[in-house]
């Protein structure tokens, strides 16, 4: 049997073991867990932050397209007038308008061509006073857009060209004739002077031309 001395000091051994394990690690079992757990959400947290993808750059943008021009249509209208006694005139004295001769009056002489050719458009729109007209110039554009065709585009251009050169106004033409002049030419009048005149003088055979200002 054993003695008390001997039962005293395996129970003093086993106390200290006891106690020394304790103090070593079996007491921090409560705080173990919670330092184990919170070292997995750290790290999920880098790893998370390494896999997030970075911002895609945003695709350059493709420059803006000029605005595509579309041609006008041609005249597809029966035609103003079917008269070449009317639009050859315009279109001979539009030319000479540029470069007059000296001693004939073709501002004169285009005007009066002008107005006759003028002349079928406001009739056409319903002026029954001419010269007098009291259609406003949107219907005489509706008119002549819808009655125009091929051989009416050479005399608008030639009035036009006649409205850039200068010399001309409203005034120019008796009553209304004016108005239906510049929506045939789709240009209004300039302001500026007519273009000087050119004299011609017959020399041995020979034309010279002067310009006269």
């Amino acid at each position: 049997m054993l003695d008390g001395r001997t039962l005293a000091l395996g129970l003093a051994v086993f106390g200290a073991t006891f106690a020394g394990g304790w103090w070593l690690g079996i007491g921090n079992l409560a705080s173990g867990p919670r330092a184990s757990v919170a070292k997995p959400v750290a790290q999920e947290a880098t790893v998370g932050a390494a896999v997030q993808p970075a911002p895609q750059a945003s695709a350059p943008q493709s420059p803006a397209r000029a605005p595509v021009q579309v041609a006008a249509k041609p005249p597809q209208g029966p035609g103003l007038t079917h008269e070449d006694r009317l639009r050859k005139p315009v279109l001979i004295l539009a030319k000479a308008y540029h470069k007059p001769t000296c001693g004939q009056d073709i501002k004169f002489l285009y005007v009066r061509a002008a107005t006759a050719y003028a002349e079928v458009l406001m009739r056409s729109a319903g002026c029954s006073k001419f010269p007098k007209c009291a259609i406003g110039a949107s219907q005489l554009e509706r008119v002549w857009q819808a009655n125009r065709g091929p051989l009416d585009q050479p005399v608008a251009e030639a009035m036009a060209s006649v409205h850039a050169a200068g010399g001309l106004s409203d005034k120019s033409f008796q009553g209304d004739v004016g108005r239906a002049v510049r929506v045939i030419a789709a240009a209004d009048f300039n302001p500026g002077s007519a273009p000087d005149c050119v004299e011609e003088r017959a020399s041995r055979g020979t034309w010279r031309v002067r310009i006269r200002r």
